[in-house]
């Protein structure tokens, strides 16, 4: 089952509409069940992006659609790690619960049809140096939507339409097919995201602002007022010091 790599808005298209590229990408009643197999994946979410990772690995003939109206598709060739040897032709076909930012399919240059290119290794010190001091990977990518296929499985941010509260389900209609999983090794509590955590203390660690301040910069009178607590800390530590 073959499948070209199409993109959703922006791309050369060859005059295409959004419409006919996106018939390019099977949908769930093209699917023969002989022939393919509707993919396992996990998610998570920050307030501004989606993280979905699909659990294939040595993924070949990829292909995958991202539409600004919340869908997003994958299909390539792959296996599971406790099934290396079988390896068959996988789907996903999802309506997100919201709508995405998906405008540009090459990522600003840094992908092709939504798939990130692979990194490479560039080597920036002497030729005398050892293996691990010479070369560097490539910088992560942030904040536009992409996918990229690793040897162990597929990782994809989908950029949310805008920065916003926690969705409430991730499929329109609140709908949880079997093939979906929460990836508790990603997800994050929504009142901890963007925040600096004190893990040790389970608070932030300026935990003297209040809620809806939402500059987290420290400013002048932050410092002033954390210095005057510091400096009562020391006298009232001194004092118990002089009790004892």
């Amino acid at each position: 089952l073959a499948c070209a790599a199409v993109a959703a808005g922006g791309g050369d298209g060859g005059g295409r509409s959004d419409e006919t590229r996106a018939q390019d990408m099977p949908s769930r009643k093209d699917h023969d069940p002989s022939m393919s197999t509707e993919a396992e994946f996990r998610w998570a979410q920050r307030k501004d992006r989606i993280l979905i990772t699909i659990d294939l690995q040595g993924v070949t003939d990829e292909s995958f659609y991202v539409h600004e109206d919340g869908t997003f598709k994958f299909e390539g060739m792959g296996s599971y790690r406790d099934r290396r040897e079988q390896r068959e032709r996988y789907w996903i076909d999802l309506h997100l619960h919201k709508g995405l930012n998906a405008t540009d399919s090459s990522c600003g240059g840094l992908c092709k049809d939504w798939r990130l290119h692979p990194r490479k290794k560039s080597c920036k010190t002497s030729e005398n140096a050892n293996p691990w001091e010479t070369c560097v990977i490539d910088a992560e990518v942030y904040n536009v939507t992409h996918c990229e296929v690793n040897a162990r499985d597929v990782s994809c941010t989908l950029m949310k339409a805008k920065r916003e509260a926690y969705w409430p389900h991730l499929l329109k209609g609140g709908k949880k097919p079997k093939n979906m999983h929460v990836d508790w090794s990603k997800w994050l509590d929504e009142d901890k995201d963007g925040v600096r955590w004190n893990d040790d203390v389970d608070r932030p660690w300026e935990w003297w602002k209040h809620d809806d301040e939402e500059d987290d910069e420290e400013t002048e009178e932050d410092m002033r007022r954390r210095e005057e607590q510091k400096k009562r800390f020391k006298k009232k530590k001194k004092q118990r010091g002089e009790k004892k």
